[in-house]
């Protein structure tokens, strides 16, 4: 302040009447910048199982190899099958046998009945025969479930992709013998990825509601959406995981790229440096008409940027703001 102003202003205060304070405004949108959110991110595989075996046997072939992309149920293994086809022929030759003695009760059935018009036989050799009947077409019923699991044996002697993937691993070797549940290959699925980030939940929901989101690996960016943000903090790691998708099929990161998580807050911030404390409070002065109006922002701390959800066009002193007070004259000087 000049020695004419200081003088100016003293003036005011002994004859009764508050000097206005001269101060340097701007506008709002002038000082406020987007807010740049960073966190860790991978790019994941929608699915990445190990194939395992559901029959017992020897590995008879194993085409393909770690690197190949394969697509949907090509065959990954081939398994020595000839005791579940030998278990096929005789679940059949026992069902032939079921569907044979069904025939035999039925014939017996109705001969039962013919007498019994005649009144040759008792009722209870009636039931007998009714019983017989019911016997074995549960019998045949049975049979035709084993034949169709022993089928199913044989299929899984075979094991094909369920989609289309990298083969990641071998585990599993030509002339080995495979057990049910012994892991054979590792698939990586490359039709459906995924972005996995880590956020601390001071900063996650502000993914939710975030602007141009996007995976950074190598120096270059993929825009990503957001799918979920799990409703859950991590009891270690006391973060929230989020799960993005790639928002152009025709641009993904490879499957474990790992990068960073770029978006940006739709709400604008202003720098902490336009922060002042009164009353125990943050906040700014805005010019109303000739006077300075402190607006305190509750989400405000020291040191730190905070966003402000007020009009751009709003005037802010930014110099002078230390002397003032709520309601204070100010005169704007360049």
């Amino acid at each position: 302040m000049s020695n004419r102003t200081w003088l100016w202003f003293s003036l005011g205060l002994i004859g009764g009447v508050q000097a206005a304070v001269p101060v340097s405004t701007a506008v709002l949108g002038e000082l406020v910048s987007p807010q740049v959110f960073s966190a860790p991110a991978q790019v994941k595989p929608l699915n990445r199982p190990q194939i395992a075996a559901e029959v017992s046997g020897q590995i008879l072939r194993l085409p393909v190899r770690v690197g190949e992309v394969v697509p949907t149920d090509t065959v990954l293994v081939e398994l020595d099958c000839r005791m579940h086809q030998a278990q096929v022929q005789s679940a059949e030759a026992a069902g032939r046998r079921a569907q044979a003695q069904l025939r035999f009760a039925r014939s017996q059935w109705q001969r039962a009945q013919n007498l019994k018009r005649k009144g040759s036989i008792s009722n209870e050799i009636l039931e007998q025969r009714r019983l017989a009947v019911n016997t074995a077409s549960a019998e045949v019923k049975t049979q035709q479930v084993q034949q169709d699991l022993a089928q199913l044996q044989v299929q899984h002697c075979q094991i094909r992709a369920p989609f289309a993937a990298l083969v990641s691993r071998r585990l599993g070797s030509v002339g080995g013998y495979a057990t049910p549940g012994s892991s054979l290959l590792e698939l990586v699925q490359l039709e459906q990825r995924e972005v996995r980030a880590e956020l601390r939940p001071a900063i996650a929901e502000s993914l939710q509601v975030g602007d141009q989101v996007r995976f950074r690996y190598q120096g270059q960016d993929y825009p990503v959406q957001l799918r979920a943000l799990l409703p859950l903090v991590d009891e270690r790691t006391r973060t929230r995981e989020a799960r993005l998708v790639f928002a152009d099929t025709g641009s993904v990161a490879e499957v474990g790229a790992a990068g960073r998580l770029i978006w940006r807050s739709r709400q604008p911030i202003l720098a902490a440096q336009y922060l002042v404390r009164r009353d125990g409070q943050l906040g700014i002065f805005v010019v109303q008409e000739d006077q300075a109006r402190f607006m305190a922002l509750a989400q405000a701390q020291e040191g730190q940027s905070v966003a402000v959800d007020l009009p751009p066009e709003t005037v802010l002193v930014v110099e002078g703001r230390q002397r003032l007070q709520d309601g204070d004259l100010i005169q704007v000087t360049p």
